[in-house]
């Protein structure tokens, strides 16, 4: 039996994302530093655009988690092709990203507006 590297690729990478997910919202960052949280030039700006920016980051890479896993079921109905690599691939790159994104729109609607 061969192993579908897809499926593979989405489980392992929405498991990482959810574990990053609970350990940030478990230890989330107090203060503004370089190191460890979610650290952008936006969310830097203030104590209140750090705290907020680590509540939402949060919520949306435990949000890609979900998503990665259920990409890996998608997999299952289909036969194995190389090309599933390369999508999946590109789909647990692209989540990450897309969290990074709305996780700035948030920032920018909260204290832009």
């Amino acid at each position: 039996m061969e192993i579908n590297s897809a499926i593979v690729v989405c489980l392992l990478c929405g498991l990482i994302y959810l574990i990053l997910g609970w350990a940030m919202k478990k230890f989330p960052p107090k203060k503004i530093n370089d190191y460890y949280g979610y650290r952008t030039r936006r969310s830097k700006i203030s104590q209140k655009h750090w705290d907020f920016a680590q509540k939402e980051s949060v919520k949306h890479i435990i949000q890609a988690g979900y998503y990665s896993i259920l990409c890996s079921s998608l997999f299952i109905l289909f036969p194995f092709e190389e090309s599933h690599v390369w999508i999946a691939v590109t789909i647990t790159t692209l989540l990450p990203l897309i969290s990074v994104i709305q996780t700035e729109k948030a920032l920018k609607k909260k204290f832009e507006s």
